[in-house]
């Protein structure tokens, strides 16, 4: 069926389209799935060991991982142009296993069986695009966000023109005509001290300073960089306490999952702080520079010489950057989402560009 054909209509016109990472389990129809090749041939586990993934041109490892079925559906969708996208399914963990009466069969995963699955089976055959905890993690959530921008569209990323003056003190008030503003969401350090399934008792207190908003400045020599948050900040001496990551290059194969530089990993004092830069060759971060930084209330400044970034241009130049705090190791991208806060959440990053 071509795209016009599976959108649901209303007096003529395009109204519904559904998009579903995999089908039920009973259906063979999984998460790498493909019009062209179908399911890939399945181990003992029903799960494939390797799968076409089309934009790649090529057979992978564990292709479940990818959203082959789901890009597929996206895609489709996108051609069709409705008023209305519905995705089918967000978070539907439980996976109920259904006993076929005694001395009875049916047919699952192309074979006889006395049992059955209906929704959540094993990583390929489950419609689930939550985030879990290994196996493909966020991808299908990182995937979701970039297809609905691209049906809903998305705003121009701000500018930011000409020099500021900006002082590095507790006097902020050079800060209030600096433009634009980043924001994150309030409240997203709350304390998690609940019983799950099984006897399990999920306990997380690493929620700590919540970042709100945060702002970047630039003049001849510097740049500088303010962080709010929603409650007066805690001591500077607290381990991982308001670290700042920054991707000079907006490069994402270099550096540490892309980030080039790190600040406040170390910090000297209550006015002195540390830029660090990542050593692909060790995997370890080193100090370059030293910097200077205040805070009070609940707002942090900090200056950083604009040569150490590699931010030299007169003119124009732009940057991704994101502040964590109290993070629980520092082992991959995943390490910035499941503890402590970040500003932008998840593996998303503030892009700032200026031009003179």
């Amino acid at each position: 069926m071509t795209p016009n054909q599976l959108v649901s209509k209303y007096n003529g016109n395009r109204e519904e389209f559904a998009v579903t990472p995999a089908q039920h389990a009973s259906t063979m129809i999984g998460k790498s799935w493909t019009k062209k090749f179908g399911e890939p041939p399945l181990n003992r586990d029903d799960l494939p060991d390797s799968g076409y993934v089309p934009w790649l041109h090529k057979w992978v490892k564990d292709p479940e991982a990818y959203g082959v079925y789901f890009q597929e559906r996206w895609n489709e969708a996108l051609k069709a142009d409705p008023e209305i996208i519905c995705l089918n399914d967000w978070n539907e963990w439980t996976a109920n296993k259904f006993d076929m009466p005694r001395d009875k069969t049916t047919s699952f995963m192309g074979r006889k069986s006395n049992y059955f699955f209906v929704d959540q089976y094993n990583a390929e055959f489950n419609r689930d695009i939550e985030p879990m905890k290994g196996g493909y993690s966020d991808n299908y959530y990182m995937q979701m966000v970039e297809n609905i921008r691209r049906f809903k569209g998305v705003r121009p990323i701000p500018i930011s023109k000409g020099f500021s003056r900006i002082r590095v003190d507790t006097n902020y008030t050079c800060w209030q005509k600096v433009m634009p503003e980043f924001r994150d969401a309030r409240g997203d350090t709350e304390h998690r001290d609940y019983y799950g399934y099984g006897g399990l008792h999920y306990i997380d207190t690493l929620g700590r300073n919540d970042i709100i908003t945060c702002k970047v400045a630039v003049d001849s020599q510097d740049v500088y960089f303010l962080a709010e948050t929603a409650e007066p900040l805690t001591p500077s001496n607290e381990r991982d306490w308001m670290l700042l990551f920054i991707n000079s290059d907006c490069n994402y194969k270099s550096g540490w999952y892309g980030y080039d530089f790190l600040i406040d990993k170390h910090i000297i004092s209550d006015t002195t702080t540390t830029l660090m830069r990542f050593d692909s060759l060790t995997g370890k971060w080193v100090e370059v520079a030293r910097l200077s930084y205040r805070y009070s209330g609940n707002k942090l400044v900090i200056a950083v010489p604009r040569r150490f970034l590699g931010l030299n241009s007169k003119s124009t130049f732009k940057f991704d950057f994101k502040w964590c705090d109290n993070l629980s190791n520092l082992n991959n991208p995943i390490s910035l989402c499941t503890a402590g806060d970040t500003a932008p959440d998840w593996r998303f990053n503030y892009r700032f560009i200026w031009e003179k």
